[in-house]
């Protein structure tokens, strides 16, 4: 949430800038990274949002890591299997007699 806030901050402040808006109160000020993307965003005022949002998409490599779905077996090896013994009986059966 907090990465969230601070890159909406960023653009936020960008967009006030570029649309010569009062600048926002000093808490919404980003952290030093947000800064550097709302510098760039500054350079290019003609610039699109999908094109800012294209360039953001492809500086967070979203291709860098690939998953791959394998099924793994589950056949669990001899040792892991638990041994089915008769139970111990430690006590009589009752035996119950009928009312009459």
């Amino acid at each position: 949430m907090g990465l969230f806030n601070d890159a909406y901050h960023a653009v936020a402040r960008s967009l006030c800038t570029l649309g010569k808006q009062p600048t926002p109160p000093y808490y919404t000020k980003p952290s030093a990274k947000a800064q550097k993307v709302q510098e760039q965003i500054e350079k290019y005022p003609d610039a699109t949002v999908l094109d800012i949002e294209g360039a953001l998409n492809e500086a967070a490599q979203q291709s860098l890591i690939v998953e791959t779905h394998r099924l793994i077996s589950v056949n669990a090896p001899e040792w892991l299997h638990i041994k089915q013994k008769a139970p111990k009986v430690f006590s009589p059966k009752p035996k119950f007699h009928k009312l009459t």
